[in-house]
């Protein structure tokens, strides 16, 4: 008796993955916000300290001080925010469809996202950050880096892209059985 082989047809329809991953890092930017919010409340700071530290970015050290208007830090930190989620979610997309990963296992997808979350803690936080915004680093205590970083980047920012790309599977197309 013959065994049928299935396998996973994909395509790489550069349209569809580009939607894919805008969704996917809307997703993550929400899941990862709240996250932030929480943790940093759960520290000691306040809710508006995340959008304030992101803001700083742009305005400097001005945005950390509680003085500045609040509303234009949470306003220019949640639009970084969902900008670089949104691109980082395409350049997901992008990376698991170039090696024809998009049909893969669930737990190796959610794997994928979770050390892609962890590559872009290392390379936004203690690469890009430190070089550019050294100033804002003395702010990241051992619990903060634990928590705001390793934990929300790996867990509620990659593990999220990664779920995104189980559910929606873009790309793959269907079955082919022999």
């Amino acid at each position: 008796m013959a065994t049928l082989k299935i396998a996973r047809v994909e395509v790489r329809c550069p349209g569809e993955l580009v939607r894919h991953g805008v969704l996917a890092g809307v997703v993550a930017a929400i899941v990862l916000a709240a996250e932030e919010i929480v943790a940093t409340v759960l520290l000691g700071g306040t809710p508006g300290a995340p959008f304030r530290l992101i803001a700083s970015t742009v305005f400097g050290p001005l945005a950390l001080s509680p003085s500045y208007p609040l509303a234009v830090t949470v306003l220019v930190g949640a639009a970084i925010h969902l900008t670089l989620s949104v691109l980082f979610g395409v350049i997901f997309v992008f990376i698991v469809a170039l090696f024809y990963q998009l049909s893969a296992r669930a737990p190796l997808l959610l794997l994928y996202g979770v050390l892609y979350g962890l590559a872009l803690w290392e390379l936004n936080v203690l690469t890009v950050l430190s070089l550019l915004f050294p100033g804002a680093v003395p702010r990241f205590s051992l619990a903060n880096q634990i928590w705001n970083g390793v934990i929300a980047y790996a867990v509620f920012y990659g593990l999220v892209l990664g779920a995104y790309v189980v559910h929606a599977r873009p790309g793959v197309v269907g079955d082919w059985t022999r």
